[in-house]
């Protein structure tokens, strides 16, 4: 029987259960916290997220790590690393001074972009995991993995192998409270 997931799991023992069940993930408290942190302030920041996304992003976290929300001031400058062709307003950011190579992404065709907090907004804050970055474009040169699990999250079960550690924070609706300092 399959299990069908939603993200108002967190609202229960058993919906967690699924979702480590999935994510293949310890049964831990502090993976169980972090799994219903995540839930949480995707069910109420970004309520149109698409499961298949949210399974992703935590696939993507150190769920051994703590994961919390925090709200961001305004004045505190942040990364966001992007190509040229995306908009710099997307979800993911990170504090100055972070490495891109340790944020669980291709740094390939990436360059920071910089941000300043415009009005204060809440933040998931979780620490990267390393991943295959099955999203991103790769260049030629780049050797390819092979992830199954990736074709069911990303659509593409091929990625480059990337390095996690770093510590990124979503941030919904970004540009109704950050402001591009320089690209």
């Amino acid at each position: 029987m399959a299990m069908t997931l939603a993200i108002h799991d967190f609202l229960s023992d058993r919906g967690l259960d699924k979702w480590v069940a999935e994510l293949g993930c310890a049964d831990a408290p502090i993976p169980r916290q972090g799994i219903r942190t995540s839930l949480a302030f995707f069910a109420r920041e970004v309520p149109r997220l698409a499961l298949r996304d949210a399974v992703g992003f935590l696939a993507a976290m150190d769920l051994s790590k703590t994961v919390r929300e925090i709200t961001l001031r305004p004045g505190e400058r942040l990364l966001g690393f992007r190509t040229e062709t995306e908009s710099p307003f997307k979800l993911f950011f990170a504090r100055r001074g972070a490495s891109p190579d340790r944020l669980g992404i291709n740094t390939t065709g990436r360059g920071p972009a910089h941000f300043v907090v415009r009005d204060s907004v809440r933040a998931l804050e979780s620490s990267t995991a390393p991943t295959k970055d099955s999203w991103s474009r790769a260049a030629a040169s780049q050797a390819m993995g092979f992830t199954p699990r990736a074709q069911k999250w990303f659509g593409k079960e091929f990625g480059v192998m990337v390095l996690g550690g770093g510590q990124q924070l979503i941030i919904p609706d970004s540009f109704s409270s950050l402001v591009v300092a320089q690209r």
